[in-house]
């Protein structure tokens, strides 16, 4: 299926696949990566059948829950140890972050939980 998004943008997934979108021009996107791009604000060329409509990513209801699923992607980042998941100052990146819990995490949230992390094993 194609999408089309209303700015320039390249889209990494979680699959392993990026797609570099210019803005209002369709491009061909896997089934795998419906989710993502529709997340990011892709628009479908045609409606979906209702059989092949993603999943809508869910995110946790309460805020324990949701800190408790970040803490659990630090954990899934720090043990994976990739150069390019973490920040020149040594926190994750929002961006790898949004991939590992599957919902947007912003720098803002990233900052309060990063130290709350960091300063629960002390």
């Amino acid at each position: 299926m194609r999408f089309k998004l209303p700015r320039d943008r390249t889209i990494a997934s979680t699959c392993g696949l990026s797609i570099c979108f210019k803005k209002g021009e369709f491009q061909l996107v896997p089934p795998d990566m419906y989710a993502e791009v529709i997340a990011a604000g892709g628009v479908s060329e045609e409606e979906f059948p209702e059989d092949e409509a993603p999943a809508p990513v869910a995110t946790p209801a309460s805020a324990a829950a949701r800190e408790e699923a970040i803490f659990a992607a630090y954990d899934r980042l720090v043990l994976r140890k990739t150069r390019g998941d973490f920040t020149a100052g040594g926190s994750p990146h929002p961006a790898a972050l949004s991939k590992e819990t599957g919902w947007p995490v912003d720098a803002k949230e990233r900052d309060t939980t990063w130290t709350k992390y960091q300063s629960r094993g002390e």
